[in-house]
């Protein structure tokens, strides 16, 4: 179904609203048991990235993608053994500017003392879903999912991934970074923060929101994100630290870091980490820890952000029910059932 480059606003609203609403938090729930259930993701541990990268390829080439690998190889610290590691990419083409890219990105991995299900379970789970809903439609430019490998140790995959960016001399227009966006409270003082400026950086005390993180260079990316919160998803609360990020060393700390150290528009989606988390980087960071409304909304905002930036031209066309012989006693299924 092709939409109607004259349609309204809301027309357009509702278009979007539409397919963010398919985003489920019992799949979410799912991708983070099956993530974490190995044990931690570490660069030790080569069982249970088998078993990520074996997962993550596994459901989107369900949905239609086809993931590729980017081999990069890193030595531990305190060891000469070099091994292999893989970023996993998914493209959705665009169809009117494919040379135009929006990317969304996060890291599969954990530390070696924590499955990990905040961090960062929760950013693939989004990824996954909002992978999902995108994948019948069409759209302008180009959305590229980008799973890094290695981000706990001093961010490897996702440099090396900018550095593939740099190579091509690609088009890239922006990237949202999810890290860790599945731990909330509303707890009284259950929030707290690297710094607190009167005027200028005073984050809620309350641990309910979700941190929107950019430098100045990335500020209009950051508005996308919050105008689409605000339209989309109006329950969900937001702390704007949009462009005064770069000033905080404790907001250098994720996979949008390479992408602002080599001039591209990245901003990064969080809960604060161990500013709010108290499972951060300990064993009990586990799926059942998590805020899985909490999680869904930043999904949807997010997928609505990517999808006002690539633009939708088309969805997937109707399916019809089929008309059948009055006098036929078979039973047909609905066409519309999701059996998967």
């Amino acid at each position: 179904m092709l939409l109607n480059t004259a349609c309204t606003d809301r027309e357009w609203q509702q278009t979007v609203a539409g397919q963010i609403a398919q985003i489920d938090a019992a799949r979410l729930e799912e991708h983070v048991e099956t993530l974490t259930q190995v044990g931690p993701r570490d660069p030790g541990n080569r069982p249970a990235l088998r078993h990520s990268v074996a997962y993550i390829k596994s459901q989107l080439t369900q949905y239609g993608y086809q993931p590729r690998e980017e081999v990069l190889e890193y030595a531990a610290p305190a060891t000469d053994r070099r091994n292999t590691f893989v970023n996993i990419i998914a493209e959705h083409p665009g169809t009117t500017t494919p040379a135009r890219i929006v990317e969304l990105g996060g890291h599969y991995d954990s530390v070696k003392t924590s499955p990990g299900a905040d961090d960062n379970a929760s950013g693939v789970a989004a990824m996954l879903e909002i992978a999902r809903i995108i994948a019948p439609l069409k759209t302008g430019r180009t959305i590229r999912f980008c799973f890094y490998a290695l981000e706990e140790s001093r961010r490897e995959g996702s440099y090396f991934h900018v550095q593939q960016i740099q190579d091509r001399q690609e088009l890239l227009d922006g990237v949202i970074i999810v890290e860790m966006i599945g731990y909330a409270t509303d707890a009284p003082h259950s929030q707290a923060t690297p710094a607190r400026i009167p005027l200028l950086f005073s984050p809620p005390t309350t641990g309910n929101f979700v941190a929107v993180v950019g430098n100045l260079h990335s500020g209009s990316l950051g508005n996308q994100f919050e105008d689409a919160a605000d339209t989309y998803v109006p329950a969900l609360p937001y702390f704007s630290a949009n462009r005064l990020g770069g000033f905080f060393r404790d907001a250098l700390r994720s996979d949008h870091k390479p992408y602002w150290d080599n001039g591209y528009r990245a901003i990064m989606l969080t809960d604060t980490a161990n500013f709010r988390n108290p499972h951060y980087h300990q064993p009990s960071d586990i799926s059942n820890t998590l805020n899985y409304t909490f999680l869904t909304q930043v999904t949807r905002a997010t997928a609505a952000t990517l999808l006002e930036a690539a633009t939708i031209t088309a969805l997937p066309e109707p399916v019809l029910p089929q008309v059948h012989d009055r006098a036929s006693s078979a039973v047909h299924p609905d066409p519309r059932s999701d059996s998967r």
